[in-house]
């Protein structure tokens, strides 16, 4: 998608939502766009093919029972992952499961039991029906969508790192990968998998040092003080662009990173733009980021409501785009038309 070039993409349909969303996820096929918002524990379905609501299942479906935050769309059409919000009300039993939900009689088919603490990341590989969970108990596992009962496998982080790990698959779905933060905040590791082999170790390990993500959120416009604070931001989600070679970090305090996918090294950083609370980098919030499909460029959610399109290669930004009211919270691109999703309580579709 190239956003330098005009006209640029013009906002399409919006679906209304009533509570922020925080997942999105479109289907392969491209034809749907799944909504999630926990704070009202509601899943929405958008027809990114003809606008709208869709039309032929349901449109929005009340999780009450388990409460959901994040989702990830499956091969399967009418079916999807999602794990539990942590509202209040929602039951506590099995808040560290995975579900399996049919889209068509709103049932859960399948619950993906083991985890003991909140599962922040869920990664579909993208060609079987395996997939990858990793959680704040500091255990990335794997499971098939098709098989209920246990994981697959477990990888257990070595006892030098802290706090919870990410995990995520490449668009091959022969390597995964996954970050945990170094011992005494002095950076992160990612550890790269062989999908078929990955009980063996990673084949690859790679340090994202503190001073150079700190040197370069000073090269994105923040002072002295708050590229020290960003360098320390809690990791939040972590994704592969479709070549593998970079991966895009979003983090904690509207902060985004891309990495070279095979040495480690941080290439550019992404501000949040600030909403009514202070200048770049003050929110507390993770940042919301994408790669497009092509490579091309990375999409950020930003606290004032807009959506930066920066070039990838070289970090410029390329694009703002306007419409929302409030913090852009998830962002999300259709993996086969030139279409691309972005969120506060409404999720707004967006056509070039």
């Amino acid at each position: 998608m190239d956003f330098s070039s005009e006209p640029g993409p013009k906002m399409g349909c919006v679906v209304k939502g009533r509570a922020p969303v925080t997942s999105l996820s479109c289907h392969e096929s491209g034809s749907h766009l799944f909504v999630a918002s926990e704070k009202d524990s509601v899943l929405r379905i958008v027809d990114c093919v003809n606008g709208g609501p869709a039309k032929d299942r349901p449109s929005m479906i009340k999780i009450q029972s388990q409460g959901i935050r994040t989702v990830r769309a499956t091969h399967h059409g009418h079916c999807v992952l999602f794990a539990p919000g942590m509202n209040e009300g929602v039951p506590k039993k099995g808040a560290n499961n995975v579900h399996y939900l049919s889209i068509h009689d709103n049932k859960i088919l399948r619950e993906f039991e083991g985890h003991s603490g909140v599962i922040n990341a869920i990664s579909m590989s993208p060609v079987d029906d395996t997939f990858l969970s990793s959680s704040v108990d500091g255990t990335v596992r794997l499971w098939d969508c098709g098989k209920s009962g246990n994981s697959l496998g477990e990888l257990k982080l070595p006892g030098a790192v802290e706090g919870a790990p990410l995990a995520a698959y490449d668009s091959t779905g022969l390597v995964f990968g996954v970050s945990s933060a170094m011992s005494g905040g002095e950076g992160y590791h990612i550890h790269l998998y062989d999908a078929r082999n990955y009980a063996v170790g990673p084949f690859s390990e790679m340090k994202v040092t503190r001073s150079d993500i700190e040197s370069k959120i000073r090269v994105g416009g923040a002072t002295p003080e708050k590229s020290f604070a960003l360098s320390k931001a809690e990791w939040t989600s972590i994704e592969f662009n479709k070549s593998g070679k970079q991966i895009l970090i979003g983090a904690s305090g509207g902060v985004a990173l891309s990495i070279d996918g095979y040495e480690g090294t941080v290439l550019h950083s992404f501000l949040s733009e600030p909403g009514s609370g202070g200048g770049r980098g003050a929110s507390s919030l993770p940042m919301a980021a994408c790669f497009t499909t092509d490579d091309q460029s990375v999409i950020c959610g930003n606290d004032d409501g807009t959506v930066s399109c920066y070039q990838a290669d070289s970090g410029l930004l390329a694009r703002k785009l306007r419409g929302h009211v409030d913090r852009v919270g998830a962002v999300a691109v259709n993996p086969k038309y030139a279409q691309l999703a972005t969120s506060c309580l409404s999720t707004a579709v967006w056509n070039f």
